[in-house]
């Protein structure tokens, strides 16, 4: 089985940094892009057939989003791309695909390009989960550029 690079997508200018790296990783080492979208639970709905529908149209963008990454990917890179959609606490669902699927080798994150803060996904991490991850975590500094990460590539 080929080994498979994991991005978490997210709305974050960085996410481009993560991807590129991982695209890259898994083009040069004949592995594949795994990209985990997680949707939170609706909350602050008061009706159950209105969470529903929330999170019914969250996923719907959530998988518009993903498709249109695995079109950059494909055109980019020309490699397969596998689109995970999760409904939950995005912590927890990287925890959990990361204990399901053990083809996946690498867990590719961004950090924020401000230096200030790594970004949400790194600081929950940072928690107590940290020890359940079984992979290395990479992180990719948001302030670079592609030619900078294809050289370490």
């Amino acid at each position: 089985m080929k080994k498979k690079f994991l991005v978490v997508i997210d709305d974050s200018k960085e996410l481009k940094n993560a991807i590129h790296f991982a695209a890259q990783r898994a083009k040069n080492t004949d592995g594949t892009l795994s990209m985990l979208y997680v949707v939170d639970h609706a909350i602050n709905a008061q009706w159950s057939k209105v969470e529903h529908l929330i999170e019914q149209e969250e996923t719907s963008e959530a998988k518009k989003i993903c498709r249109n990454w695995v079109q950059i990917i494909k055109d980019k890179f020309n490699i397969d791309t596998e689109i995970i959609i999760k409904l939950g606490k995005k912590k927890d669902e990287i925890i959990k695909i990361l204990k399901e699927d053990k083809d996946i080798r690498f867990l590719v994150l961004a950090t924020s390009g401000d230096g200030e803060n790594p970004g949400p996904v790194i600081k929950s991490l940072l928690s107590s989960k940290m020890r359940d991850l079984s992979i290395p975590i990479v992180l990719v500094p948001g302030s670079m550029n592609e030619k900078d990460i294809d050289l370490i590539v």
